[in-house]
């Protein structure tokens, strides 16, 4: 029988343009063949995208890239420190972190090891893959061919519905909350499992902003816009402080969620990345 009392926090983050500063499935082919990475853009709409990921992994093995450059590259996706500082934060105060990806394991855990961060997770959710014995690395879907359809309404990939697999953690265990952070169209599902205790972080300008905005009535969780590691850092501090009831009430101010904060340096940060972001989701919608 579950347990009634209240217990840890549960922070369930997307990886790709919400963790690091980068599409890993682009990065890989980006910077280890400018061809592939064109026709990777190409193709997409054609076929599924982890099938997609599939083969073009193994045109890239079939022209000479190891798993030792795979890796190499890996270790150089862009990891903000504000970022890593504000899940040790969290850590540290007792929460359970997970990844719901749809990416794919070896990058997800290949990076996580390059901060050294790895540590900090309980799980990683997302389709799993594996280098064979020759060093070409295979990925499959995390919902398979051989499993009935998911069969979510709202725009999920077929090959995962993270709004599921939320939920299959949501009813694992009595959450005193729960904070999802995402930043596309996929993350929306997600974001409509949560309670009106709970909290949505959504990147500001990208396609779960537009999801959340368009379809108010299905979020009840409190949502949180963000441009930058130092925005996710500063909501942290307030997500974590708003439940010290203890503190003195003089900083109870710097516990509240600040949902439309924005310096200009930071507008200014965000105008010269949002496209690229844009365009890496439009890519994969």
């Amino acid at each position: 029988m579950p347990s009634t009392t209240l217990s840890k926090r549960l922070f369930v983050f997307d990886f790709d343009w919400t963790l690091i500063e980068a599409d890993s499935d682009h990065f890989v082919f980006e910077h280890l063949s400018e061809e592939l990475f064109q026709e990777q853009l190409q193709a997409v709409g054609k076929v599924q995208w982890t099938d997609l990921q599939q083969r073009l992994l193994g045109e890239l093995y079939d022209r000479g890239v190891s798993r030792e450059d795979i890796e190499r590259t890996l270790s150089q996706v862009p990891f903000a420190p504000e970022m890593i500082q504000a899940l040790e934060l969290m850590k540290s105060e007792g929460a359970d972190l997970y990844i719901l990806s749809d990416a794919n394991t070896v990058y997800i855990d290949t990076v996580l090891k390059a901060y050294k961060i790895d540590h900090l997770f309980t799980r990683v959710i997302t389709n799993p893959a594996e280098f064979d014995p020759r060093g070409r690395l295979n990925v499959v879907r995390f919902h398979g061919l051989d499993q009935a359809p998911h069969g979510c309404p709202l725009p999920c990939q077929p090959n995962l519905c993270k709004g599921q697999e939320l939920q299959k953690l949501i009813d694992s265990h009595t959450w005193e909350q729960v904070v999802y952070m995402g930043d596309s169209t996929n993350d929306f599902c997600p974001s409509t499992r949560l309670q009106r205790n709970d909290v949505v972080l959504a990147r500001r300008g990208l396609l779960l902003e537009k999801e959340i905005r368009e379809n108010k009535d299905l979020v009840q969780a409190n949502v949180v816009y963000w441009d930058n590691a130092v925005d996710v850092l500063e909501a942290t501090q307030s997500i974590l402080g708003a439940f010290h009831t203890s503190t003195a009430s003089s900083s109870s101010s710097s516990a509240t969620l600040r949902t439309d904060k924005r310096s200009s340096e930071q507008t200014h940060s965000t105008v010269e990345s949002s496209d690229s972001k844009r365009y890496a989701q439009a890519v994969k919608a």
